[in-house]
């Protein structure tokens, strides 16, 4: 990691003639033309929208699911989160063809709200599973104590519950957001049109062109680029991140 950020500070001549060795004089303009020349302002513009509403929604759905499943018993229930368990299992590369067509006959085709949806429906599972476990620890009690005062159901979930499950909406959405924004197959597939890609397909694209151009310190500045948000987010929630690896185990 380290390598990679000062190895995209270097000058190509820089680069080949000592691999290892420190630049002499930092090129900050590789991370300029990356931006602008090679596009990646505009795949990281769509990287976070994307990431950003997918990820909303797949905490706030998988939550009100996993919060049903576990606390109130139905007909199914168990049944249910088997099938969204199972879901955790299924391989993207299985399913890419038929939800290509599925999406095309949606109208949903090369849209970055298609995308939005393809990513919270792949991330529910997982969602749903660590927060099933969580939420099966909270006291019951609460959340009657507070129907008793005139709660709704609804209103106890988003004005109680939500906050007292904080910690483990915490890990899945670490976990979530790192899923997503690092997405590649999906994104590859359902969007062809340049203006709208996601970011990881825009350093793959920019890694095709460094090849035939042989500017590959903006191929590592577009790399550096793309991991900046992601170790970020490791770096502020590194602890929730290890405690999450076994949350499910530990709460199911």
């Amino acid at each position: 990691m380290v390598w990679l950020i000062y190895s995209s500070l270097k000058t190509n001549l820089e680069l080949f003639s000592g691999s290892w060795k420190f630049p002499a004089v930092p090129q900050w303009g590789n991370y300029v033309n990356a931006w602008t020349d090679a596009g990646i302002g505009k795949y990281f513009s769509n990287s976070v929208l994307v990431t950003t509403v997918s990820l909303v929604l797949t905490v706030l759905l998988g939550s009100m699911v996993a919060y049903a499943l576990a606390k109130f018993s139905f007909p199914g229930n168990k049944f249910l989160y088997s099938v969204f368990v199972a879901g955790m299992f299924i391989p993207p590369f299985i399913s890419i063809i038929p939800l290509f067509f599925i999406m095309d006959t949606l109208g949903l085709l090369n849209t970055l709200r298609g995308l939005v949806l393809v990513y919270t429906a792949a991330n529910l599972p997982f969602t749903i599973f660590v927060l099933y476990g969580f939420f099966r620890t909270l006291p019951t009690e609460i959340s009657d104590a507070a129907e008793v005062d005139g709660c709704s159901p609804i209103g106890a979930f988003f004005r109680i519950i939500l906050p007292m499950a904080r910690s483990g909406l915490l890990v899945v959405s670490i976990f979530d957001f790192m899923t997503i924004w690092n997405e590649y197959l999906y994104a590859l597939v359902l969007i062809s049109d340049d203006k709208i890609r996601t970011l990881p397909v825009g350093v793959a694209s920019l890694y095709i062109i460094s090849r035939y151009k042989a500017d590959w310190t903006k191929m590592l500045a577009g790399l550096v680029i793309l991991m900046i948000p992601t170790l970020i987010v490791y770096l502020i929630f590194q602890r929730q991140f290890r405690e999450g690896i076994t949350m499910g185990a530990k709460k199911g």
